[in-house]
């Protein structure tokens, strides 16, 4: 009795075995496991989110698709809450909840900047917003706003030199060419920023850094969205196409885009519309542009693994490098390559860097 308890015991483990190991059964498993892989983390329960939802109910918006997640791979982002339409409207956010150059004229500062000679442009009006109202903390009204955009960027202008120097070359020209700018645009902003000491008891030495404009300059290019504004005589002739979108702007960049997004005239809102079918509990993303690896990270601090605009920037010495040292017009097929501007631009693969050294070779046949 004792011995067919046994066996029965041992067939029902090899059967209970056979079950959890099975074809069907592994199958199941990767699935289960691709779509934990994959799927977001709700956020939606973190303080910080909490109140930028009542912030933004307060300005007429309220969103019924989307919830804050964090994924794998693109960190922070918007998780659909129910399967999504082609089409369909998944964002309509007001003009009210958006920062632009009319917010900032309308502000505190609006008085400083229309004083001010020569006219700031759009780009300073919008960074002094920022440093002016993170300084205010609590006071701030765009509080909410302010407590969840990143402390600190990745971009290469907010690396350190070091980490700078082991890019690739064309790289790490085009990074240092971005510093010099952004130094640049902190040197000529002093005179203006020491005009609003009025405004503070503190010195405006103290609060308008360069650390703490490298910050706000970082936010506006990475996260502005295109809204077209009116010219004002008080700014300069810079384009003034910048508003930053709170909660729509934790949409993440995906080459290959779900959406669609555009100011709203008649609305007045800036609204975003699926341009595919989405499920529920996928990220939704924005595409930011057809850009390669270089131009995501020099603008936006990351790059996209599964980029079908990835590319590699050949320099002149490169080319000279592995051309044939045997090869008598080595000097005409680099003008050539300069002329028609292939030196330091993308090439995209192999087959175009043939048909491009093929349209050299046959150039300089042509002219012997």
């Amino acid at each position: 009795m004792a011995r067919m308890q046994v066996g029965q015991l041992n067939r029902n483990c090899n059967f209970r075995m056979k079950k959890g190991g099975g074809r069907t059964s592994r199958i199941r498993r990767r699935k289960l496991f691709r779509c934990s892989v994959s799927r977001g983390v709700n956020e939606s329960y973190k303080p910080e989110f909490i109140e930028l939802k009542k912030w933004l109910k307060d300005r007429k918006f309220e969103d019924t698709n989307l919830i804050p997640a964090c994924f794998p791979g693109t960190g922070r982002g918007l998780m659909s809450k129910t399967s999504l339409r082609e089409g369909q409207m998944i964002i309509s956010l007001p003009e009210s909840c958006l920062i632009t150059t009319d917010t900032v004229i309308r502000s505190y500062l609006g008085t400083y900047i229309a004083k001010w000679q020569p006219p700031p442009s759009p780009l300073l009006a919008l960074c002094t917003f920022l440093v002016s109202e993170k300084h205010a903390g609590d006071q701030s009204l765009w509080k909410p706003y302010l407590e969840i955009l990143p402390q600190a960027y990745t971009c290469p202008v907010c690396l350190e030199p070091e980490v700078v120097n082991l890019f690739p070359k064309p790289l790490k020209a085009k990074a240092e060419e971005q510093r010099a700018r952004v130094q640049e645009f902190f040197s000529s902003s002093r005179d203006f920023f020491s005009s609003l000491q009025p405004l503070f008891s503190e010195a405006v030495e103290s609060i308008f850094s360069y650390r703490a404009l490298l910050w706000a300059w970082c936010t506006v290019n990475t996260r502005a969205v295109y809204v077209k504004h009116r010219q004002r005589q008080c700014f300069s002739t810079e384009p003034n196409t910048y508003a930053l979108a709170p909660y729509l702007d934790l949409l993440n960049h995906s080459p290959e885009v779900q959406v669609k997004g555009a100011f709203n005239e008649e609305t007045r809102c800036y609204e975003i519309r699926t341009a595919s079918n989405c499920r529920k509990h996928e990220e939704v993303f924005i595409c930011y542009g057809p850009h390669d690896n270089q131009r995501l990270l020099l603008e936006y601090g990351f790059v996209s693994i599964h980029n079908p605009h990835a590319c590699v920037y050949v320099s002149e010495d490169i080319l000279v490098k592995y051309l044939p040292t045997t090869d008598k017009q080595m000097n005409k097929k680099i003008s050539i390559l300069k002329d028609h501007d292939f030196i330091e631009v993308q090439w995209n693969g192999i087959e175009l860097l043939q048909a491009r050294l093929a349209s050299v070779t046959q150039q300089c046949g042509a002219s012997t």
